[in-house]
């Protein structure tokens, strides 16, 4: 083999050199960085849109934010931050005044921490003495008669609880209140006692004839107004 094609031989193997360490160092990693950058400009996008939903759902949201305004502001009405006492005894001598009777009696006691109540409660159904006899009396003449199976004991519907809501920031003051006047006023009364501004929820009611007054009554409405801290 003469110079010449040594030659050409030798420079065809750096050319080939050359060219592989000019992939492996320059265009490969190009194209790698390429699919790299493809595949983070696909999550940007679908990111993107993902926020675009959220801001349309912000916008729309924010078209009735007065209607929301004004929805938090009765609901912070009924359950205050704070007691607010003075502003529910103002009420009940409004309701007073309305219903024509007279407030005798007002105990407000120590506030009460919120406790969740249990989720469900089993009904149980205990049996009356007489079908119970009568059940034994069968069983003792006919043996082979297999009693019938006891229906399954019904379960009280589930509580609805929120678990935002805990003894930290909710709690009960307990209010006791006495009031004169006719029983329709009663009435009157205890229904907007329920039914007004405050939140407040009855635990007991007692209405006795006042024997010094005939056709008026004494009527004692126990219960509950609830604050719900910050």
């Amino acid at each position: 083999m003469d110079k010449t094609k040594i030659w050409v031989l030798g420079s065809a193997i750096v050319m080939i050199g050359v060219l592989a360490l000019g992939w492996f160092t320059g265009i490969d990693p190009l194209l790698q960085a390429k699919a790299t950058t493809d595949e983070q400009r696909v999550a940007v996008e679908a990111q993107n849109q993902a926020t675009e939903v959220v801001i349309a759902k912000l916008k729309k949201d924010f078209e009735s934010i007065d209607e929301l305004k004004v929805e938090l502001a009765g609901l912070r009405s009924s359950i205050p931050a704070d007691g607010q006492l003075p502003g529910f005894l103002s009420q009940l001598d409004s309701l007073a005044a309305g219903s024509a009777t007279k407030v005798t009696d007002l105990t407000v006691s120590e506030a009460i921490p919120y406790t969740a109540p249990a989720t469900s409660v089993v009904v149980v159904e205990e049996p009356v003495e007489g079908d119970a006899e009568a059940a034994s009396t069968e069983g003792e003449a006919d043996e082979a008669v297999e009693a019938p199976e006891a229906p399954a004991a019904p379960l009280a519907p589930p509580t609805i609880t929120d678990p935002r809501i805990t003894s930290e920031n909710f709690v009960a003051i307990p209010v006791d209140v006495t009031v004169e006047g006719d029983r329709a006023g009663a009435r009157a009364f205890i229904d907007g006692l329920q039914h007004g501004t405050r939140l407040f929820m009855a635990t007991s009611i007692t209405m006795k004839p006042m024997d010094d007054k005939p056709g008026q009554y004494t009527t004692q409405v126990a219960g509950y107004v609830y604050t719900l801290l910050n």
